[in-house]
């Protein structure tokens, strides 16, 4: 029944969508090596050419694919920073469990998005990704501000506190998690420390 929908779906010129769709369930079931224009044709139910008309080649295709994951990631971080409270340390460990659960929730995104060298084409910077990196770069400056946070580069500080709160992420995702506590509760634990270490 999923394929009869989704072959609908390309009649009415949807192709580029759906083979993104197929592309993240196959990363899902197989992980991102295994991602073909071949594979995804196959899929669809079309041929590889009509895949070709779309993404010129794998990479394309996976750089589709992470500026869409960047885009919903950036939306996530600006509705958590608009959402949470005011002060400089709830929207910190606010924004460092939106990170960890939109990793959790999106493992065939974040596989893409922070993938190994080569994985998509980097011939052009995402601006999602920086999209997403200047709500944590904000929230950084606007703790040096109201002196909630120490002075110095706040690029450099929001660079360290993002990396933390990535490998916490990227070992849940990999299932290399041994802290003795519920994971989001070990974030907001580590949030604590980014904290300890950002305060003048």
């Amino acid at each position: 029944m999923a394929n009869h929908t989704r072959k609908r779906a390309y009649h009415h010129g949807n192709l580029r969508q759906a083979l993104i769709e197929s592309g993240l369930e196959l990363i899902a079931e197989q992980g991102a090596r295994a991602l073909t224009l071949r594979e995804l044709g196959k899929r669809a139910g079309v041929s590889r050419m009509a895949a070709y008309r779309h993404f010129r080649d794998r990479a394309a295709l996976l750089a589709a694919i992470r500026d869409a994951g960047f885009e919903r990631f950036a939306d996530a971080l600006e509705q958590t920073r608009l959402t949470a409270g005011q002060d400089f340390t709830s929207r910190m460990q606010a924004l460092s469990v939106a990170y960890i659960r939109f990793a959790r929730e999106n493992p065939a995104y974040f596989e893409v998005m922070f993938g190994p060298a080569g994985l998509a084409d980097d011939s052009c910077r995402s601006e999602a990704g920086e999209r997403a990196f200047e709500v944590l770069h904000q929230t950084i400056r606007d703790g040096q501000q109201t002196g909630d946070v120490r002075a110095g580069n706040s690029a450099l500080l929001a660079s360290a506190a993002w990396a933390i709160v990535h490998g916490i992420s990227t070992l849940e995702l990999e299932r290399q998690f041994t802290a003795e506590m519920a994971p989001d509760a070990f974030v907001e634990a580590c949030s604590g420390l980014i904290l300890t270490g950002l305060r003048p």
